[in-house]
């Protein structure tokens, strides 16, 4: 085996690694390459991103967490119903919801009565996502999910549909577009 060989599999390899940096930062650019969709009306379980768990009807609604996980930036709450939240965890802002997931339950993967606005709920089809929300949509691949994403960039919040493979929905997000 002669330097040609190896020069041949820097060359190939070198491409590879051009090719899956090009893919991420493709990844990362696509959803403000997307045009908007409005999202104005979007909410899941009766609340839209920046409401507070601590208001009054939201209490009223879900009560206290199930449970709770925390990182770094936000404070992730598990409510009555399989909602999802995280919200800010400092400062007068505390309680602001960032992000809203429906998710399954551990019993049963499409089981969660929760549903976007337009009637999307885990177990739909990708096609009925489609059908609903337009063709102006970002794609992703994460955590073994194909994610279609909404952005509406006039309120900085995304709407993501995670498909399993077969095609259905099962998780659901709905987030302020800057949620790390």
């Amino acid at each position: 085996m002669g330097k040609m060989y190896y020069k041949r599999k820097l060359v190939i390899i070198f491409t590879i690694i051009g090719i899956a940096l090009g893919l991420y930062v493709y990844s990362a650019f696509s959803q403000k390459l997307t045009k908007s969709t409005d999202l104005s009306d979007e909410s899941i379980g009766g609340f839209k991103v920046l409401d507070n768990i601590s208001s009054p009807e939201f209490i009223r609604e879900y009560g206290e967490p199930i449970d709770q996980d925390n990182n770094k930036a936000y404070d992730y709450y598990y409510w009555k119903g399989g909602l999802k939240t995280a919200s800010i965890n400092t400062d007068e802002d505390k309680g602001k919801i960032m992000r809203l997931i429906i998710s399954s339950t551990d019993d049963a993967q499409f089981e969660n009565a929760l549903q976007t606005s337009k009637g999307i709920k885990l177990g739909s089809k990708k096609a009925e996502v489609l059908s609903k929300y337009g063709d102006h949509y970002y794609k992703s691949y994460e955590q073994g999910a194909d994610i279609i994403g909404y952005i509406d960039h006039k309120r900085n919040i995304t709407l993501e549909f995670w498909c399993v493979p077969g095609g259905r929905v099962a998780e659901i997000r709905l987030d302020d577009a800057d949620v790390i």
